[in-house]
């Protein structure tokens, strides 16, 4: 299942979770990049070696070039979310609106790698994710 999915709809979705957190004003950039550049994002600023789905890079509000509205980037790996969505059995549509909905999470600042953390954020995503796709939460 390798249905298109668009760029706004992605868009859409990350606004659609702004408006929710009360941070409607913000903006993201959503990006793509293929397996080797996300491992190397990875690595060198998570000091991850590997490839990931998703990375989010928030933007710093300092500095004589600061975008005040301009939250951050959203880099998503299309092949990691492919075979992500044939492991979960779900559409890669969905699991793509998913990984734009985690990062711009962690964009707001939401973390999972406590599980503390992880008990507000994922149920949040996919609280979001159920109203962006139509499906109850």
């Amino acid at each position: 299942m390798n249905e298109p999915v668009s760029l706004i709809v992605l868009q859409r979705a990350a606004a659609s979770v702004l408006r929710k957190e009360g941070r409607g004003g913000l903006r993201v950039q959503i990006v793509f990049v293929g397996p080797t550049e996300i491992q190397r994002l990875n690595r060198v600023y998570r000091k991850k070696n590997y490839v990931t789905d998703v990375l989010s890079f928030r933007e710093l509000d300092e500095g004589p070039f600061a975008d005040v509205d301009y939250l951050g980037e959203i880099v998503l790996c299309r092949s990691k979310i492919r075979t992500q969505a044939r492991e979960y059995e779900v559409s890669y549509r969905e699991e793509l609106l998913r990984m734009t909905v985690h990062g711009t999470l962690h964009l707001l600042g939401y973390d999972h790698i406590k599980p503390r953390d992880a008990r507000v954020m994922l149920p949040r995503q996919e609280a979001y994710l159920g109203t962006i796709i139509g499906r109850r939460a």
